[in-house]
């Protein structure tokens, strides 16, 4: 018995050596993972150097995120601290105010260091998290603060609460959030980033931490990264439905808009939404938090069920707000900090500053709209630089599919097209279309090509405005593009560009309000008799998501005569 004991002391004593050995480790390994991870977290300050926010860099040219209720009080010009105990000037480049999110652009390297994106799809409650920034500028080298925690639950809806701000699909923390920390980074245990700690529940509880906080996913603010470096006031979507929960927890469809896309796809009240963008859905606020993490703009999958079975369509989602200049918070709020730096003055800006902003309404930052403008339209117009200029054009096609014969012509010139298939004829005059002057089987056909005549001049697109607006999924490809919206008189293209190729790949235009957009997809881009065109010229059906390819035979173009 002596004995048994004896061996059971230390047996005992040995697991608990292990246990504080690997205590020990796991110690260890967070105080390196933080070592290695501060560097990338910034402290914002507006350009007195007053108040104290935090951000994130996430490249090394010097692109950080913060929140926009930390920059909204700082004009367009920052000043931003690092832990290597510098100060760096920065600009404001593009901002979400619905998300709570803002891109600022830090000057003075090439090399900063970045945080590496997790995945926020794959955070679990329970799982480990570190939350860094600033809270009440404590640290005069700008070191962050580091706070332990856990995830105490994912996918959380935080209503507006009285202003534009609304928190999708977040994730909740109990690692200590307090004033100064919004904008700051979360990261997982690895050290991963996976979200941007931004509200925490101080309104009913004071202005100290409680122990619910909120965290915007990475994977929400990768979805408007490249639409914020266009210098956009970047607004989320919405679609012209409603949806409620039922008792059996399926999302169900209320009301639907006559006038929208998903009703012309056949969507009706009582339908039972089963997935929105490829994820499974549970409750109506479960809806709610897929549709507010993307862009306005985005066309996104959606899949139901009703009487007559199950349905997949795609839809645009709208503008939620339709921003058309910088919104104003309900209360004025500074970066957060310390105030007795108020009333410092700002220095003038430098000169290499003042060049990295321009003003324009509807933009954060014009600068950085322009700057991706050219470079979509740089390399397509020295690709196009061997073309007849002023051109009218004339392409032979044929349906790709042999088994519909199609046979035709397309006649382009500066202000009319037409088209010749088999035995029916269409002519559309471009100067005043007629939705009726389309062929039936394609509406917007015409006017999509003479939007392409447009694009392709030698010397520069014919269009009112040109607007680089980020990268999205281009549906039905499935490719991440980048977007060039076109706009001439009421009607805007979207042209959407892939990095390896100089010409456009697709284009989506809506002929009329209320109507399906013309969807085409470019294929084999060659150069014919004074013409660059592609081989092949596909066709979405919006019904179906299918494509049908025309077949180009034969192209030319010549000098326009009459201008």
């Amino acid at each position: 018995m002596y004995q048994s004991s004896i061996v059971l002391l230390m047996y005992l004593s040995a697991l608990s050596l292990v246990a504080a050995e690997d205590l020990k480790q796991s110690e260890q390994q967070r105080i390196e993972v933080i070592r290695r991870i501060s560097p990338a977290v910034v402290c914002v300050m507006d350009a007195a150097g007053a108040g104290g926010g935090s951000g994130v860099l996430i490249s090394a040219d010097g692109y950080a995120i913060s929140n926009f209720h930390v920059t909204s009080g700082s004009a367009s010009f920052l000043k931003c601290g690092l832990n290597d105990g510098r100060v760096y000037d920065a600009v404001l480049v593009g901002i979400d105010p619905t998300g709570d999110v803002s891109l600022i652009r830090l000057l003075g390297r090439s090399d900063f260091p970045f945080a590496t994106a997790g995945n926020s799809d794959n955070v679990r409650a329970g799982d480990q998290c570190l939350a860094l920034g600033n809270p009440f500028l404590l640290a005069s080298d700008f070191s962050p603060t580091v706070t332990w925690g856990i995830v105490s639950g994912t996918r959380r809806y935080q209503y507006p609460s009285g202003t534009f701000l609304e928190y999708t699909d977040c994730i909740q923390i109990d690692a200590s959030i307090n004033p100064g920390n919004s904008g700051g980074p979360l990261f997982d245990i690895q050290g991963r980033w996976i979200g941007i700690n931004g509200r925490a529940s101080f309104e009913k509880r004071g202005r100290v931490n409680s122990g619910a906080a909120y965290a915007i996913s990475v994977n929400q603010v990768l979805h408007f990264v490249d639409h914020l470096k266009c210098g956009l006031i970047v607004d989320h979507g919405r679609l012209d439905f409603t949806v409620e929960s039922d008792e059996q927890f399926n999302v169900v469809v209320q009301q639907v808009s006559e006038l929208s896309e998903a009703y012309r796809r056949g969507l009706r009240s009582g339908a039972v939404l089963e997935s929105f963008a490829g994820r499974r859905l549970t409750s109506a606020n479960d809806f709610q938090n897929v549709v507010g993490i993307y862009p306005e703009g985005t066309r996104l999958p959606l899949v139901w069920r009703d009487r007559t079975g199950q349905h997949t369509a795609t839809v645009r989602l709208g503008p939620l707000h339709a921003f058309q200049k910088t919104p104003e918070l309900p209360q004025e709020r500074r970066p957060e900090g310390h105030p007795e730096n108020d009333s410092q003055q700002p220095e003038q800006p430098s000169p290499e500053l003042l060049k990295l902003f321009t003003a324009r309404e509807g933009f954060c930052n014009y600068y950085f709209n322009d700057a991706a403008t050219q470079q979509l339209l740089t390399p397509m117009l020295q690709r196009l630089a061997d073309v007849t200029p002023d051109m009218a054009w004339k392409i032979t096609v044929s349906s790709a599919d042999e088994a519909t014969a199609l046979q035709g012509e397309i006649a382009v010139t500066r202000n009319t097209v037409g088209l010749r298939l088999n035995d029916q004829s269409w002519l559309q005059n471009t100067e005043t279309p007629k939705l009726q002057d389309e062929p039936p089987t394609f509406p917007g056909f015409l006017l999509a090509v003479n939007h392409l005549h447009r694009l392709l001049r030698k010397d520069k697109p014919a269009f009112d405005e040109l607007t680089a607006a980020g990268r999205t999924v281009h549906q039905p490809s499935g490719r991440a593009l980048r977007i060039l919206l076109a706009r001439t008189g009421a009607r805007s293209t979207r042209w959407y560009f892939s990095d390896d190729q100089p010409l456009p790949v697709a284009l989506d235009l809506e002929p009329e309000a209320a109507t399906d957009e013309i969807r085409l997809i470019f294929d084999d881009w060659k150069m014919w008799s004074g013409l660059l065109f592609p081989e092949r010229l596909g066709i979405v059906d919006p019904t179906t998501e299918q494509v049908s390819w025309l077949r180009i035979t034969a192209a030319s173009a010549q000098q326009e005569q009459n201008k």
